[in-house]
């Protein structure tokens, strides 16, 4: 796989609401000379578990800083989607695979 480098991920509101959709800014790089397409894969814990909320492919011009734009779903950030639990406050990461240990994501909390 060709690296991404991902600089910030940025939600578009923080508080969000509540099972509604959110917007993300997604600040990324592609520091090598080929351009190619990858799959962003989000990822999302309420402090167990990390489990994939949405996955897009983008593409990735050759030496590029691509700027981003994602929605997650509604449907991701409701208690129905977590099993019951209450979404008060999120964490989010992005990238191939799922964030591991000591890897905390970027808190957006709901009202």
């Amino acid at each position: 796989m060709v690296p991404v480098v991902i600089h910030m991920l940025i939600p578009a509101e923080n508080p969000a609401r509540a099972g509604q959709a959110l917007n993300i800014l997604l600040v990324t790089e592609n520091p090598t000379d080929r351009s190619f397409t990858a799959p962003v894969t989000f990822w999302g814990s309420l402090g167990g578990p990390w489990r994939p909320l949405l996955t897009e492919e983008r593409e990735f011009p050759a030496r590029s800083h691509p700027h981003l734009y994602f929605t997650i779903p509604a449907r991701c950030l409701t208690s129905a989607f977590w099993e019951g639990q209450e979404v008060e406050e999120l964490a989010l990461a992005a990238g191939e695979t799922a964030p591991g240990p000591g890897e905390n994501g970027v808190l957006v909390f709901f009202e």
